[in-house]
């Protein structure tokens, strides 16, 4: 598998799971927090329609961050929660937050959207106890990549299908799966994809960022909008 192919099916699939589980409500929010060493980094100009879009995109996702936060917060039963949410990611966000000084993100953004389906009475259980699991629907992901040169348009679409499970102890996620289901894509990168997830499943490439997202997201993220899901337990 070449590394270009590796990259899209790392990314991919971790914004499969940063989208069905934690919902990031900003560009900061895509990708863990940099080291001390990064965070005085600039921050890339973005052109002005792209940050109104992806402005429309955050106030979009605002009611399902709320009920998310709310569910893990109060850990009482209730209807599901159900919401149709779209993420871009900026090209900046996608190297520093999920590849690193390993590997160079060949691509400009990405856009991704999914149907959220989170079962209340499920994250209730979790949020209720001092461990347990929570195991999600199946959920479909659609990532749309951009060329680096804007003008060149979109360059890659890929459509997945994953079953998450996460793990919780004492309030913080410690592990998370993927599951991979069903994968829309050309046929080399549909083999890459699958090449990944073997990677995932015996290394867990992908996870451990992700469990990053999920508790980045029920600590200061959730705590922005009121919700103290520590103090609450």
């Amino acid at each position: 598998m070449t590394s270009w192919m590796h990259k899209v099916a790392l990314f991919a699939g971790a914004a499969a799971l940063t989208l069905t589980v934690s919902v990031p409500a900003s560009a900061e929010d895509a990708a863990p927090a940099p080291a001390p060493a990064e965070a005085a980094a600039p921050v890339p100009a973005i052109a002005p329609e792209l940050a109104e879009r992806m402005a429309k995109e955050k106030e979009d996702r605002k009611t399902c961050k709320l009920e998310i936060c709310k569910a893990f917060a109060e850990a009482k039963s209730g209807a599901p929660i159900s919401c149709n949410v779209t993420k871009t990611w900026l090209g900046s966000d996608i190297q520093a937050g999920y590849l690193g000084d390993k590997l160079t993100w060949p691509w400009g953004h990405a856009l991704c959207s999914a149907h959220i389906d989170l079962d209340r009475d499920a994250i209730a259980e979790v949020a209720s106890k001092p461990s347990g699991t929570l195991k999600l629907k199946k959920h479909d992901i659609t990532c749309k990549l951009d060329n680096k040169n804007p003008a060149e348009g979109s360059a890659y679409d890929v459509k997945l299908s994953i079953e998450p499970v996460v793990t919780f102890e004492n309030g913080r996620a410690t592990k998370a799966e993927l599951n991979w289901g069903t994968i829309e894509a050309p046929l080399l990168a549909k083999t890459a994809i699958w090449s990944a997830t073997a990677v995932d499943a015996n290394f867990s490439v992908i996870a451990n960022g992700v469990v990053k997202e999920i508790n980045a997201f029920l600590g200061v993220k959730c705590k922005e909008e009121g919700f103290n899901i520590a103090a609450a337990r």
